[in-house]
């Protein structure tokens, strides 16, 4: 189980009531809960829009992986979770721009098509590890 000192929580009443944490570091690997299109107070943003929940929850990584002293370059591996795989094919053009503007190269990359996320609004969530420097 990880130490106090070792994990992050973004939303943190969100995610002391379903007991998680955005991120956990062991040494120097961070790994990182499922990013939804999640504001603040878990509304969901962009119901039934494929593109505006991919900014989002690549929005959402960004910001998380900079709370813990990381940017897109230190992902190695993500795992995308969809409701809908032909949209997210057509709006993949979204995480290619976060990795490029980033000047990352590609991680490795999975993507998995589910019936149903936490929410039923929900079409993505990605989870990753990342190395820190």
């Amino acid at each position: 189980m990880p130490k106090a000192d070792q994990i992050y929580h973004k939303r943190p009443g969100l995610e002391k009531a379903f007991y998680y944490a955005q991120t956990c570091r062991a040494g120097n690997t961070l790994y990182v809960s499922g990013c939804v299109s999640w504001d603040a107070e878990g509304n969901i943003i962009g119901a039934g829009d494929m593109r505006a929940q991919v900014k989002q929850v690549y929005t959402d990584l960004k910001e998380t992986l900079e709370a813990n002293g990381a940017t897109l370059q230190n992902v190695l591996k993500e795992t995308v979770f969809t409701t809908d795989m032909d949209a997210l094919v057509a709006n993949n053009d979204v995480r290619i721009g976060f990795y490029q503007d980033a000047a990352s190269a590609p991680p490795a990359a999975t993507w998995i098509g589910c019936t149903r996320l936490a929410a039923p609004e929900m079409m993505i969530e990605l989870e990753c590890i990342a190395q820190l420097d």
